[in-house]
């Protein structure tokens, strides 16, 4: 089973639409363990120590909803730390430390949809991990 506790969304700027903040609200109630942060600037030191860095970016690899489900799962019992980038998108230095290099779409979002639609899929893998009718294969 997928644990919300396991898992962070940091991302560059705060959220500056109400609709979009709703939306996420509505997915931090249904995942009150998982950790929403906001941030100026990563320093990739801070996110490396036992755990596993996802960056979402435009060049990474697309998964189909059940198989983000799958590698979530796969990562055991290790803290997952998502990295969503601001207007400029997420520094080279930081993607080359990254453990895996994530892109929701070939569409570029704002970052703030992005966010929006990263908390989806994670409640999404957690309705497929637990067999719930959330999700419709």
């Amino acid at each position: 089973m997928l644990q919300t506790s396991r898992l962070s969304i940091n991302a560059i700027g705060k959220i500056k639409k109400n609709w979009i903040r709703e939306g996420i609200n509505q997915y931090k109630k249904r995942m009150p363990d998982l950790t929403v942060k906001e941030f100026k600037s990563f320093n990739i030191d801070n996110f490396k120590i036992n755990n596993k860095t996802i960056c979402l970016t435009e060049e990474g690899k697309s998964f189909t909803s059940i198989e983000l489900a799958s590698l979530l799962l796969n990562f055991n019992n290790e803290k997952i730390i998502f990295l969503i980038g601001g207007t400029d998108g997420i520094p080279n230095n930081i993607k080359e430390k990254s453990d895996l290099l994530l892109s929701l779409s070939p569409l570029t979002f704002p970052h703030e949809l992005a966010r929006l639609i990263l908390l989806e899929q994670i409640y999404r893998a957690i309705s497929i991990s637990n067999n719930s009718p959330y999700h419709r294969a």
